[in-house]
């Protein structure tokens, strides 16, 4: 996660017309192209908001050049926080794809259910949830623990990911109304629900009048999406 120095300065664009933001990661391109040097804290270290904006592009030309396309899904089962979660989700939306960031304590049984239903295009793992790489042994995995790679053709580790060389001009992929976030509850139900990136914008603005209802429906890791990713 990153943080702003100054919190109190809205990253998310609020004014109206043509400089209201469309897509998720436009805030944060436009102000790394206008401000780049602006500082921000990024896992505990003091860096710039062009260096967060680089990370974001590098894991986003990676999944476009490994064939995660706009319309796709890429999920997220993640046994715990990781740093770079979030900054991964925004590089899967500037690819126009759709992210899921599952549930934690996720059973085999309902992994293998939704990778059924949202047939995903990438899937990313860790330590805990190494045993569902057996249910997605077709699907392009990305591993955020280090050392769990079998060197099989569709694997690769996190590191691999942030040294790809970032397509700065890279232009986002999708439209406002393109899904962004596709949210599954910790109930157990198989059915997920779709945020388009107007939807998001809308919410983390305040200004969509089912906010506190769309809130309600991100899983905890996301609880701080507005405040870590959206606010300088």
């Amino acid at each position: 996660m990153f943080l702003p120095t100054h919190p109190s300065s809205s990253f998310l664009a609020r004014s109206s017309g043509s400089e209201s933001a469309s897509f998720l990661t436009e805030p944060l391109m436009k102000m790394a192209q206008r401000r780049p040097d602006k500082p921000c804290l990024y896992q505990g270290q003091m860096t710039t908001v062009e260096k967060v904006w680089e990370r974001v592009l590098r894991a986003s030309t990676w999944l476009q050049r490994n064939g995660v396309e706009p319309g796709s899904i890429v999920l997220m089962a993640l046994s715990a926080d990781h740093p770079d979660a979030q900054v991964l989700a925004l590089a899967v939306t500037h690819a126009g794809a759709t992210v899921s960031m599952l549930p934690t304590h996720l059973t085999q049984e309902r992994f293998q259910r939704i990778v059924e239903t949202s047939e995903p295009s990438c899937v990313f793992l860790d330590a805990g949830t190494a045993e569902f790489r057996g249910l997605v042994d077709s699907v392009l995995t990305v591993w955020m623990t280090s050392g769990l790679n079998q060197g099989e053709w569709n694997e690769a580790e996190l590191d691999e990911v942030f040294a790809e060389r970032p397509a700065w001009g890279m232009p986002f992929a999708g439209k406002a109304e393109s899904p962004a976030f596709l949210v599954y509850d910790n109930a157990g139900q198989d059915q997920g629900r779709v945020l388009t990136h107007r939807n998001l914008i809308e919410m983390m603005a305040g200004k969509h009048p089912h906010a506190p209802q769309l809130a309600a429906t991100l899983p905890g890791s996301q609880d701080d999406l507005h405040t870590d990713l959206l606010h300088f």
